[in-house]
């Protein structure tokens, strides 16, 4: 199932991507006398509850809209990014494998929808995408093993991981500061349930004005998405609506020699695609 979220009547509700359209979960519960979740959240938090009036209501549905999209997860907890984990990025970038997670974070301030216009500082220069696997933490986490991680997952989406290299690489490697401006992790465009994905296994690819720029496959993951879950619930507590952002393959513009970097720049468009789960575009101003 590919779920979504929307903007209407000031609120963010949920919706289901279907061929016809995104049903408006809100609108159909009302239409059919049911109780329904009414965001991401509230579904995540139901379980299996949530999904079975999910998926009752995606049957024969008429209650469509063209609502703008929103963030395809909001009110979560924690947003965590971990770095340098693609074999050949990290070759790349002339770096060496880490012996574990290298992890770092973003803020909920960074969240940005599918199709949402991104704004660049005009005080920094070097502004660089980076297509990522996001995984939707499903139910609460601490000290799971490898083998028992991806029962933990909700789904997967499809993310950017945004950065700022001349703010990241001054000021003694300014990770946080650098990679979480406002509208700094765009999700989307749809959350595919974990019943639906091999994550090992998934063609990852970005282009920038349709030009590919990354073109890899998560198998290249140094740490697969089970042994990165069991690692961070080691030393802390997921909680359902955590957010992992993955890592991001080679192709970044921080890899290429000196003489051909093409940083971002206002009027790019960014498409990050995802094998079944689809393609995330964000335009820069």
């Amino acid at each position: 199932m590919k779920l979504v979220q929307i903007h209407k009547d000031n609120k963010i509700t949920l919706g289901i991507q279907t061929a016809n359209g995104i049903l408006d979960i809100i609108e159909e519960a009302k239409k059919r006398g049911l109780d329904a979740p009414s965001n991401m959240l509230e579904l995540i938090l139901s379980g299996k509850a949530g999904m079975t009036i999910l998926q009752k209501l995606s049957e024969h549905p008429s209650c469509f809209t063209d609502a703008p999209l929103a963030p395809v997860v909001t009110g979560c907890e924690k947003i965590l990014c971990i770095g340098l984990n693609y074999l050949q990025h990290a070759k790349e970038c002339n770096l060496p494998i880490p012996p574990a997670p290298v992890l770092f974070n973003k803020f909920s301030n960074a969240l940005a929808a599918d199709q949402e216009t991104i704004h660049l500082l005009p005080a920094y220069k070097e502004y660089d995408y980076e297509a990522e696997l996001v995984v939707v933490i499903g139910k609460q986490a601490r000290n799971v093993s490898v083998d028992q991680a991806l029962d933990y997952v909700f789904g997967y989406t499809c993310g950017n991981g945004l950065s700022t290299r001349d703010l990241q690489f001054s000021r003694s490697n300014q990770w946080v500061l650098s990679k979480t401006f406002d509208g700094f992790a765009p999700i989307g465009p749809c959350i595919v349930t974990a019943d639906g994905i091999e994550p090992q296994n998934l063609d990852i690819s970005s282009h920038v004005n349709g030009e590919l720029r990354q073109s890899s496959n998560t198998s290249d993951m140094i740490f697969s998405v089970a042994e990165i879950i069991a690692d961070l619930s080691a030393h802390f507590t997921l909680m359902p609506g955590d957010l992992i952002f993955t890592g991001t393959p080679q192709g970044v513009m921080h890899g290429y020699p000196a003489d051909q970097k093409n940083w971002l720049k206002p009027g790019d468009t960014v498409a990050v695609t995802i094998e079944h789960i689809g393609t995330l575009t964000n335009t820069m101003d």
